[in-house]
């Protein structure tokens, strides 16, 4: 009787932990799945002083036109407004398709920068320019 009811324990915990396991799994892969499916929307804001804000239309035209050919774009478009300080302030919207082609275009960027002596560090601590940067998601709809 001991041994059956010992077996009866060891069958339900293997069965538990198979179960866990393949809902983890699962769980993963509806996870991966989505990262893979839903659009990855990249916004970034920035402050530009009027003094700059040349230099600045000039690079944020170069930096479009180039994401514009990489895998996965979907769109992008650039919102402005000036302050009451008489600062720029300067929104840009791109949606990729995906998690996985949004890393790849940052990659792609930061390669093309490389390529051309282009630091955007220096070139936003040289003009005084501040930005914040986020990825939103669809939000689900009510």
């Amino acid at each position: 009787m001991k041994t059956n009811i010992l077996i009866g324990i060891v069958f339900l915990t293997l069965f538990n932990y198979r179960t866990n396991a393949q809902s983890t799994t699962i769980n993963s892969e509806i996870e991966l799945k989505k990262s893979e499916t839903m659009q990855q929307i990249f916004i970034d804001k920035f402050i530009v002083p009027e003094k700059s804000k040349q230099e600045f239309l000039e690079r944020v035209r170069i930096n479009r036109n180039f994401i514009k050919h990489l895998n996965g774009f979907v769109n992008d478009n650039a919102y402005e407004r000036i302050d009451e300080n008489g600062n720029l302030i300067y929104l840009t919207i791109a949606v990729w398709k995906n998690e996985t082609v949004l890393k790849s275009a940052k990659e792609a960027v930061q390669a093309y920068d490389k390529k051309e002596g282009f630091n955007i560090s220096e070139m936003f601590a040289r003009l005084n320019i501040t930005m914040e940067r986020n990825i939103y998601k669809e939000a689900v709809k009510p």
